[in-house]
């Protein structure tokens, strides 16, 4: 396996798969081809823009993109969400990270699925949002303040980025699948070993 990751309290399902206790997955993607990727790693601002437009045009939405190192090798961490197939309401949380070379890339992807009652951080974020700042204001202009696509307003379509979604309610909501996303990125990232094939490989240049 070209990537190994601190497997504590996560179940295996099938080789490069686990679940662990609260229903969520991660599985391991090994591509030999470059990652269709919208911009250099380095264009920081190309890259999220690109990738906010892409995920619009698939019916989601873009949480958060970063860039960051993951052994000694930079790579693409973020966060979409993307409606749940056959069901009216709820979203899959979708996290990832992505190692690309020149060659080859690998892929971590980490799902979190809405279940049961939604919405309830998303309305007591909404809530607390217009009684602070919707005094006086147009409730159609605050309405979109509260959701717009990250990193590039203007595109439409798609599930927009609310402002219950930033890492502030995380706390508010630890079980939220947002929540439980991001803290499971954080937990694996500095676990990450990349097998010495894959770190000797060209680097990527899109």
């Amino acid at each position: 396996m070209s990537l190994r990751f601190d497997q504590t309290g996560w179940q295996p399902l099938q080789p490069g798969a686990f679940r662990n206790a609260d229903g969520d997955t991660v599985a391991l993607y090994g591509f030999d081809l470059p990652p269709d990727l919208p911009a250099p790693l380095e264009q920081l601002d190309h890259l999220r823009r690109g990738t906010a437009a892409k995920t619009a045009e698939s019916g989601g939405g873009l949480i958060e993109l970063d860039v960051t190192t993951l052994d000694g090798l930079p790579a693409v961490q973020q966060i979409v969400k993307l409606p749940l197939p056959d069901r009216p309401t709820g979203v899959a949380y979708i996290a990832s990270f992505t190692v690309p070379r020149a060659d080859r890339s690998l892929v971590l992807k980490i799902q979190c699925l809405e279940q049961g009652v939604t919405g309830m951080r998303d309305s007591t974020a909404l809530n607390h949002y217009l009684t602070e700042y919707g005094q006086g204001r147009d409730l159609q202009d605050m309405m979109r303040w509260w959701a717009q696509h990250a990193y590039a307003p203007e595109i439409q379509g798609g599930l927009p980025r609310n402002l219950s979604e930033d890492p502030g309610w995380d706390p508010h909501f630890p079980q939220h699948p947002l929540s439980r996303a991001r803290r499971i990125l954080t937990a694996l990232a500095p676990t990450i070993e990349l097998h010495p094939d894959f770190k000797t490989a060209p680097p990527f240049s899109a």
